[in-house]
């Protein structure tokens, strides 16, 4: 029995002088997908009760709450000792300018949650006080030496890693990284992987693994060491059932780059991910230049299961690229951009952005959802996509796409239904390349075993 078979069941429910005990319509809501369920809140008080319930509500499907944001505030500015001696500060202009270093050492970084659900809940600690204490700084040390940057989430779970305040999270190995669950203030301490930047393995992106339908109680970190390409050169997992991280270089070497088609396939930076059918979901190109782009599934150990060409369907080579990937109502949905065939940008003439739907996963069967100008979106014939916008979510359950505008620092929503942008949240401070975006966020109120708060 699935959501649409309830129907008459719950509408006879609602008929007056009827009256279906709490228990049955308990049973009935726990098969019904988020977006019905949220739905049925609205019918009456008493219903609205049972699925905000505490004891009822880890038995229901749930959906986009809101985002988890980083606000970063500068204190100060000057020039670190190794860059004056680069000769990137001397003379008298040194004090008019901030060097990379002394930024990041000085950002004081306080975590928000933005509420989309139009609900009181979920309340979550947003700045994760529940998680381990970060170790202490030396004597000699100003201020808070460690800093807990998210990397990604994956149904309820949230990957964060522990790394120290003045450094790029990219280029230097963490302390270690931590799973948690904010609805149920849980979390898990993992090592690092052993990474540490060399000429050859400059660079790693980290993901996370979890699917709470298909194994509640494990998820997975998959972890791409990259050169100074971009290209991947090896790969490292993690199990959370298995409590280490496995060298997957040989595995790799044999088959990961025939699979993925070239032996400099790059991840796109700035697409996001998505998790479905237990297999994590990545854009890569395939050509170092301008595709054409795949979209590679990958298992809990690396392995790629299965590559899927993305759509070419009349666009023109070098006038188009990859913006982002997610999952949506059950299906993956992929957004490219779009440059008019003749390559000139006009107000006839715009940049346009295409939302495809995976229809058919085994046959890798991609239909046009919805087409959008830029300046419906931007009000700009052109933005360019991680300098003056991001993608950061399509709603799990419904026809909206949020973005990040870089410029004025606004989290807005794209309605494809009634194509309406909607200024969702003022973002504050920070906004350099590479700072945390905001991280959508869907609670998961059932425990899983992965999570032991033990470090």
């Amino acid at each position: 029995m699935d959501g649409h078979d309830l129907g008459p069941k719950l509408r006879a429910a609602v008929v007056p002088g009827t009256r279906v005990p709490d228990d049955a319509l308990v049973e009935m809501f726990e098969l019904l997908p988020a977006k019905s369920l949220h739905r049925f809140k609205c019918v009456s008080k008493a219903w609205c009760g049972l699925v905000r319930d505490p004891l009822h509500r880890q038995r229901f499907a749930q959906t986009l709450a809101g985002f988890l944001h980083a606000d970063a505030v500068h204190d100060g500015g000057g020039v670190c000792e190794s860059c004056r001696d680069d000769g990137g500060g001397g003379g008298p202009e040194s004090t008019h300018r901030t060097c990379p270093h002394v930024m990041l050492a000085n950002r004081e970084i306080t975590r928000r949650f933005i509420n989309v659900s139009r609900m009181a809940e979920p309340l979550i600690d947003a700045s994760f006080s529940f998680l381990p204490p970060r170790p202490a700084p030396p004597a000699d040390a100003d201020g808070e030496e460690f800093r807990d940057v998210i990397l990604d989430a994956s149904d309820g779970l949230v990957l964060l890693a522990r790394v120290r305040k003045h450094e790029a999270l990219d280029l230097h190995p963490p302390a270690c990284y931590l799973v948690c669950n904010p609805a149920t203030a849980r979390w898990a301490a993992v090592p690092g992987s052993g990474w540490v930047p060399r000429s050859s393995q400059q660079m790693v992106r980290t993901y996370l693994l979890f699917d709470a339908a298909a194994s509640p109680h494990a998820f997975h970190l998959l972890q791409f060491w990259l050169d100074e390409m971009d290209a991947v050169r090896a790969v490292h997992t993690y199990s959370s059932a298995e409590g280490e991280w496995t060298d997957r270089v040989l595995p790799w070497h044999d088959g990961g780059w025939r699979d993925w088609g070239r032996t400099m396939a790059l991840i796109q930076p700035g697409t996001g991910c998505a998790v479905a059918n237990g297999m994590l979901h990545l854009v890569v190109d395939t050509d170092g230049t301008t595709g054409p782009n795949i979209l590679v599934a990958l298992d809990e150990e690396g392995n790629t299961r299965r590559t899927i060409p993305l759509p070419r369907r009349d666009v023109v080579e070098k006038d188009w690229h990859s913006v982002f990937v997610a999952r949506s109502q059950g299906r993956l949905h992929y957004i490219m951009c779009v440059r008019p065939p003749h390559g000139r940008l006009s107000e006839e003439h715009p940049l346009k952005l295409l939302i495809w739907v995976l229809e058919d996963h085994d046959a890798g069967e991609w239909v046009l959802k919805h087409t959008v100008s830029s300046p419906e979106l931007f009000g700009r014939i052109a933005c360019q996509f991680r300098v003056e916008y991001s993608v950061v979510a399509v709603h799990p359950d419904g026809n909206w796409v949020f973005f990040v505008r870089h410029w004025d620092r606004k989290l807005v929503a794209y309605d494809m239904d009634r194509r309406e942008v909607i200024v969702v949240a003022n973002l504050g401070a920070g906004g350099e390349l590479g700072d945390e975006l905001p991280t959508p966020y869907v609670p998961l109120y059932s425990e899983t075993l992965a999570l032991t708060n033990q470090q």
